[in-house]
C-alpha cells in the first residue's frame, strides 16, 4: 500500500505539467501524427515530381562578322532594306544572347537578352527598354496538344531566322529581312507532334513590340510534314501596315509567306521559299503589291565541312517595305557560301553574294548604280 501511494506522487507533478497551457519556452516533442496521413511518396513517385519540374536550360550565342561591301558606300553600311550584318568593312557583332528556356509537362518559357548590329537595326522602332530583348514569354498547356503563349517571341513569318548558325545561308535573303524576325501577343498552338502543327496569333501588329494604335494583327501557321524528310509551311498576316497611332490614316497588309525543306539524304538540303503581300494605297483605292522568293541548295562535302547556294529575287515596285531613291526594288541576287565546324559549337562561314537590280538603287562612292556585291566571313559560337 505505501509503495502504490508513493508511486501516485511521484506521477502527480507530470500530469499537472501535461494538463497546463503551453505557456514556457519549454521545447516538448512534436504532437503525434494524425490516424489518418497521405502515405510517403515512394522513389517513383519522387521522379515523377522532378520530371514534370525540371530544372531551367541556359543557352548563349555569339555571332562576329567581318562584311565588306565592294562598292564601297560612303555612310559604311550596306542598303538599307538589309538588317543583319549589314556594316561596312569592320569586324562586328551581329548577335549575341544569352537566355534561359523552361519545359515541363504543363508549362513553358523562355527568356532571352541580345545586342549587336542586328538588335541596333531591326529593333530601331522599338523603345530603348525593348531592344535588347529578345525573347520574353511564357506559355501554359490548356488542354490535350494544345498550348497557349504569350509575350514576346520569334516570328511565325518565314524560313530564316535572326541567328546565321540555325539558317542554311550565312546572310538573309531580302524577303527575310522585310518581313517580320519577332512579334508580341498571345497565340494558340495545336501541336500533335506528327505530321500537322497549327498555330493561331493575335499580335500588336507588324513586327511591332510597343503598339502605338488600338489595332491588332492576325496570323496563323500551318505545318505539314508528309515524311520525315519533307516540310511544307503556310503563314499568313492581316492586320496594320504601319505602327503609326491612330489619327494617322491606316493602311490594311495581308501577307502570305509559303516555304517547302528537302532532305533526300544527309548530304543535301533543299528550300524554297515565296512571299506575296499587299498593302492599300494612302489617300487612293487599291492596294500595293510585293513578292519575294528564294531557292536554297545545300551539299555537305564532309562531315565537317559543307557548300551552300542561294537564288533569291525581290520585287516591290512601289517601295512598300524596301524604300529606295527610285522607289522600290526589283532585284536578282546570287551568293555562294562555305561552312567550317572545327569543333562542336562553333562555326565559321563564307559568303559571296551580288544583288543586280533594274534600276541604279546602289549606294557607289556616293553615286548610285544598278549592282552590289560583298564578302562576308562569320564566327559563330554556341553555348
Amino acid at each position: 500500500m505505501k509503495f502504490l501511494l508513493l508511486l501516485l506522487l511521484s506521477s502527480l507533478p507530470a500530469r499537472l505539467c501535461a494538463q497546463s497551457p503551453a505557456t514556457t519556452t519549454t521545447t516538448t516533442a512534436p504532437p503525434a501524427a494524425p490516424a489518418a496521413t497521405a502515405a510517403a511518396p515512394t522513389a517513383a513517385q519522387a521522379a515523377d515530381t522532378t520530371a514534370d519540374d525540371p530544372k531551367p536550360e541556359f543557352f548563349g550565342y555569339v555571332g562576329v562578322y567581318f562584311g565588306y561591301d565592294f562598292n564601297n558606300p560612303a555612310s559604311l553600311t550596306r542598303p538599307g532594306f538589309i538588317y543583319s550584318e549589314n556594316l561596312h568593312n569592320q569586324i562586328a557583332v551581329n548577335i549575341a544572347l544569352l537566355g534561359a528556356r523552361y519545359n515541363s509537362s504543363r508549362v513553358r518559357g523562355t527568356f532571352a537578352i541580345q545586342t549587336g548590329t542586328y538588335p541596333d537595326v531591326n529593333y530601331s522602332a522599338e523603345p530603348q527598354i525593348f531592344k535588347n530583348i529578345y525573347e520574353a514569354w511564357g506559355g501554359l498547356k490548356v488542354a490535350k496538344y494544345l498550348w497557349l503563349d504569350a509575350g514576346i517571341f520569334l516570328s511565325h513569318i518565314g524560313l530564316e531566322g535572326p541567328i546565321s548558325r540555325d539558317d542554311l545561308t550565312l546572310t538573309r535573303s531580302i524577303m527575310a529581312d522585310n518581313s517580320p524576325y519577332y512579334e508580341a501577343g498571345a497565340k494558340l498552338t495545336y501541336d500533335r507532334g506528327g505530321k500537322w502543327l497549327f498555330t493561331g496569333l493575335l499580335i500588336n501588329g507588324w513586327q511591332v513590340i510597343r503598339d502605338r494604335n488600338q489595332n491588332f494583327g492576325l496570323g496563323w501557321q500551318v505545318q505539314f510534314r508528309p515524311t520525315p524528310k519533307l516540310l511544307l509551311n503556310s503563314s499568313t498576316y492581316f492586320g496594320e501596315g504601319r505602327n503609326v497611332p491612330d489619327s494617322l490614316a491606316q493602311l490594311p497588309r495581308y501577307f502570305h509567306d509559303f516555304y517547302l525543306t528537302y532532305d533526300p539524304n544527309p548530304k543535301w538540303k533543299l528550300a524554297a521559299a515565296f512571299d506575296t503581300g499587299w498593302q492599300g494605297k494612302a489617300g487612293a483605292p487599291g492596294y500595293h503589291a510585293w513578292q519575294g522568293g528564294a531557292l536554297i541548295v545545300r551539299r555537305r562535302t564532309t562531315k565537317r565541312t559543307g557548300a551552300v547556294a542561294r537564288l533569291e529575287y525581290f520585287h516591290d515596285p512601289n517601295g512598300v517595305l524596301a524604300v529606295t531613291r527610285v522607289g522600290g526594288l526589283r532585284t536578282v541576287g546570287y551568293s555562294l557560301g562555305f561552312d567550317f565546324l572545327p569543333v562542336p559549337r562553333v562555326i565559321l562561314r563564307a559568303e559571296v553574294k551580288q544583288f543586280r537590280d533594274r534600276e541604279a538603287v546602289y549606294e557607289r562612292r556616293k553615286a548610285l548604280q544598278t549592282t552590289n556585291a560583298a564578302a562576308t566571313l562569320l564566327l559563330g559560337l554556341t553555348f
